[in-house]
């Protein structure tokens, strides 16, 4: 069997964590082919390398990603940084010959998503983005409807993802608070994972049609205006945008972080010609499905309770309440296989490059109040 050492960049904070766990189960939830071992753990800071490999299980730490990047017995380096760093990282693992894991949004802008995308092209080294919320067992599920024909064509994908952590006056500092800084917005960092899910459920998006708002932090009632945002270099806390897609369906999408009472709640209906299914992350074991070819004293919505019957459903029962740690193991756990058996990781880093175009679409379509095709927006 084979043994696949890994080096995580990034570590000690919430996604380290996050991976950490992901990394521990990936090996456990099926067999992935290979024994995975959390070699290395990287932090700009000595110290607290040191504590968060101790505290998650690293067998060794360090402060220095170059040398860890160069050292032979690394066979994956996982990428938790600010997104951007993203890029800097990436394309000196894939040149360095390693497997290479990135923590969703590929990066900050369409320019350094390209140069990764290039970089993986150019390289035999297996490349994953990390938009975990794709490989849980219920959209796995309603995927295969899709693909088998299930629910037929798509003709509407609405979708939010709202969390309250600014209602709750928890202003994002550090790196998340500006742009310059590295942080991605509510665009980019939630509403990337909805543009993922549409784009994989339902295929790529054509244009799109949208307004952001930053809030003011001299104010507790006020949006800045736009022009006061751009200036400011403020990032936006709450998004509404409509899309195209390319085979005709249309969008709607909703991510704000201003929505009190919402825990990290992403949420989208898809209607198509043979039915629609809803899926609520806060309830991630179920998904309700409508089929229009049901007998007409029992249409309407029935509940599906995911269980071992389903994949990418690990438990051997049903109702054991599946979460974030096993999505982490399950987009971990693929990533090992498709580096056992030679094959591309998904989403890869041009799909990701794709959702970031998207990102960009929507705040260039915010700033000018037009549609804006997604292809023609450049680096």
């Amino acid at each position: 069997m084979n043994e696949i050492r890994v080096a995580i960049i990034g570590g000690g904070g919430f996604m380290g964590y996050a991976h950490s766990l992901g990394w521990a189960l990936a090996p456990i939830t099926a067999d992935a082919g290979a024994v995975v071992r959390k070699a290395v753990l990287v932090e700009a800071d000595e110290e607290r390398a040191k504590s968060a490999a101790q505290r998650l299980n690293w067998e060794e730490w360090s402060d220095d990603w170059r040398a860890v990047i160069a050292r032979d017995d690394i066979d994956v380096v996982d990428i938790v940084t600010p997104p951007g760093s993203h890029a800097e990282i990436a394309v000196a693992a894939l040149q360095a010959g390693k497997h290479v894991f990135v923590e969703k949004p590929i990066s900050n802008t369409l320019q350094d998503a390209e140069i990764m995308q290039a970089a993986a092209e150019k390289s035999s080294s297996v490349s994953q983005v990390g938009f975990n919320y794709r490989h849980a067992a219920a959209i796995t599920l309603i995927k295969n409807m899709l693909d088998d024909g299930t629910l037929g064509h798509p003709l509407q994908f609405r979708a939010h993802y709202t969390q309250d952590v600014g209602a709750l006056g928890r202003v994002l500092s550090g790196w998340r608070a500006k742009k310059s800084a590295g942080g991605s917005g509510v665009t980019g960092d939630i509403g990337s994972h909805i543009i993922d899910l549409a784009s994989y459920l339902v295929g790529d998006i054509e244009s799109v049609n949208a307004i952001v708002g930053a809030k003011n932090p001299k104010s507790n009632t006020a949006w800045l205006s736009d022009e006061e945002r751009k200036a400011g270099d403020h990032l936006d806390d709450a998004a509404l945008w409509m899309t195209k897609f390319e085979n005709g369906a249309i969008g709607s999408f909703a991510a704000t972080v201003y929505a009190s009472g919402r825990k990290n709640r992403l949420f989208f209906e898809l209607e198509c010609t043979g039915g629609t299914v809803e899926f609520d992350w806060n309830h991630t074991d179920e998904i309700k499905l409508s089929l229009v070819s049901d007998d007409p004293d029992k249409q309407g919505f029935r509940t599906i309770t995911l269980n071992e019957n389903h994949q990418d459903y690990w438990y051997p029962l049903g109702g054991m309440g599946t979460g974030y740690a096993d999505d982490a193991s399950l987009q971990l756990q693929k990533f090992v296989r498709a580096i056992v058996e030679g094959r591309p990781g998904t989403p890869g880093f041009a799909e990701a490059t794709r959702t970031q175009r998207v990102i960009e679409a929507v705040m260039q379509s915010a700033d000018n109040h037009q549609w804006v095709a997604v292809d023609e927006v450049t680096a």
